[in-house]
C-alpha cells in the first residue's frame, strides 16, 4: 500500500489506509510529493520489508483472522505487478519508482442520512443528532480536507501518477462537487479506461444539474459498493433518511442506463443488521438486481456496542441458523466459495463472546438515538429482544 496508495482523510490527513491511524502528514501542510517521498512513509515501507506488523494495522489483521479478505490481501491480488517496486526500494525506505497507483480521496463528510452505525465525522446529516448526544466532531456540519478542495484536485493532477484505480467514499460521494470535479479532470485528460470504484448509498444520482449517470457513460470499468444493511422499514431504521422505493428506483436507473456497471451490495454487518443479512441477500438475488456473488460483507468492528458480537445469546442462535440456511442456499445456487466463506466468517466472528458493558451502551445509546429520532426499535426489529431478555 505505501508503494502505491494514497488516502486523505476528511481532516487533509494522508494516511497508509482508511482503516488505520498511519499517518504520512497533512496536504494542508505539506504537498503531496513531499508526504509520497517523506520520512513517515518511508519508514513504514521499511517496516515492511522487514517483516515488521504494526498494531495500527489490526483492522486486516482481524479480518485475516477469521479467514475474510482484507485491504491488505485484496491490495496484493489486484497489483502484483507493482511488487517490482519493492524489490527497488533503499533500506531506509526510499523509492523513486514508487508513485500513487490507486486514489481514496475523502473530500468532505457531506451526506444525506444519519446511519445508526456512522457518526458525525462521516456524515454531516449526523451533527445535531451528535450535538444533542455531546458526541459531535468540531461545530461544524459539514468537515473538509482542505478549504480548497478544487485547487487540492488540480495538485493531485500535477503530480507524477500512474492512475488505475480511483475510489469514492465519503460521505456520500454522489453529494460532492468534488466527485464531479474530478470526473471533468479524468475526462479533460481522456483517463477513461482506470477503475472507478464507489461505495455510496445510492439515494441520489444528481448534483446541482450534474447526472453521474452522464458521467458514468463515458468511463468504460465502474464498480458500485451499495451501502445496504436490510429491506423496506428495517433499512430505513438502520439508514435514517434512506427512502426505500426510491432507493430501487435509482438501482433501475443504474442497470438500464449503465448496463456495463457492476453493481455489489455492501451491507455493514452489525447487531442491527445480523437478522436481516440473509433476507437481503435473497432478495437483491431473486429480484435480478445483483449476481449472487457480487456482494461484499463489511463486519463492523467499532462502535463496539454495534458489534455483532455483542449479542444476546438466544440472538445468536437465531441469527446462527439463518445464517447455516443461507450458506445451504448459496450451495445449491453454485456461489462462489469465495462468498460462502465470506458468511462462514460471519459466524465465527460474531459466536466470540459478548462484551456485557456493550450490550448495556447499545441499549443505551438506542433509546437515545429512538426518542431524538422518534423512532422505536421494538416495532422495527421486535426479535432484537436484549431489552427483554439477557440470555
Amino acid at each position: 500500500m505505501p508503494w502505491i496508495h494514497l488516502y486523505v482523510d476528511t481532516n487533509g490527513n494522508a494516511k497508509a489506509c482508511c482503516n488505520t491511524s498511519i499517518t504520512y502528514g497533512n496536504v494542508n501542510n505539506e504537498s503531496i510529493e513531499s508526504i509520497w517521498n517523506g520520512e513517515s512513509i518511508k519508514n513504514f515501507r521499511k517496516n515492511l520489508l522487514e517483516g515488521k506488523k504494526d498494531k495500527r494495522c489490526a483492522a486486516c489483521f482481524k479480518r485475516e483472522a477469521v479467514n475474510k479478505s482484507s485491504i491488505r490481501t485484496e491490495t496484493l491480488d489486484k497489483y502484483k505487478p507493482y511488487l517490482k517496486w519493492l524489490q527497488k526500494t533503499s533500506t531506509d525506505g526510499t523509492c523513486k519508482h514508487s508513485k500513487p497507483v490507486y486514489l481514496d480521496i475523502r473530500y468532505s463528510n457531506v451526506c444525506n442520512l444519519k446511519c445508526r452505525t456512522c457518526w458525525h465525522g462521516a456524515s454531516s446529516s449526523w451533527f445535531n443528532d451528535a450535538k444533542l448526544l455531546k458526541s459531535n466532531f468540531g461545530d461544524k456540519a459539514i468537515i473538509k480536507a482542505t478549504p480548497e478542495n478544487e485547487k487540492f484536485i488540480d495538485d493531485l493532477f500535477t503530480c507524477d501518477t500512474e492512475l488505475e484505480e480511483v475510489y469514492f467514499a465519503g460521505g456520500e460521494p454522489l453529494m460532492m462537487e468534488e466527485h464531479y470535479s474530478f470526473l471533468d479532470s479524468l475526462l479533460d485528460k481522456n483517463q477513461t479506461s482506470l477503475h472507478l470504484r464507489y461505495n455510496t448509498n445510492l439515494s441520489v444520482l444528481t448534483l446541482k444539474g450534474k447526472s453521474a449517470l452522464h458521467y458514468w457513460k463515458h468511463f468504460k470499468k465502474i464498480t458500485l459498493a451499495v451501502s445496504i444493511d436490510a429491506i423496506g422499514e428495517k433499512v430505513a431504521y438502520i439508514r435514517s433518511g434512506l427512502k426505500w422505493e426510491k432507493f430501487l428506483k435509482n438501482i433501475e436507473l443504474v442497470k438500464k442506463q449503465c448496463p456495463h456497471i457492476k453493481i455489489q451490495i455492501a451491507p455493514t454487518v452489525s447487531n442491527l443488521s445480523i437478522l436481516t443479512l440473509c433476507d437481503l441477500h435473497q432478495y437483491f438475488v431473486k429480484n435480478n438486481l445483483t449476481k449472487i456473488n457480487d456482494i461484499y460483507l463489511n463486519i463492523l468492528d467499532r462502535p463496539t456496542y454495534y458489534n455483532c458480537k455483542n449479542l444476546t445469546k438466544s440472538v445468536k442462535e437465531k441469527a446462527k441458523d439463518n445464517l447455516i440456511a443461507h450458506i445451504e442456499w448459496l450451495n445449491k445456487k453454485n456461489a462462489t466459495q469465495l462468498v460462502i466463506k465470506e458468511f462462514e466468517a460471519v459466524i465465527d466472528y460474531m459466536m466470540n463472546d459478548a462484551n456485557a458493558t456493550h450490550l448495556k451502551q447499545f441499549a443505551i445509546q438506542t433509546e437515545k438515538l429512538d426518542i431524538i429520532r422518534n423512532e422505536d426499535i421494538n416495532s422495527v426489529f421486535p426479535e432484537l429482544v436484549q431489552f427483554k431478555d439477557t440470555n
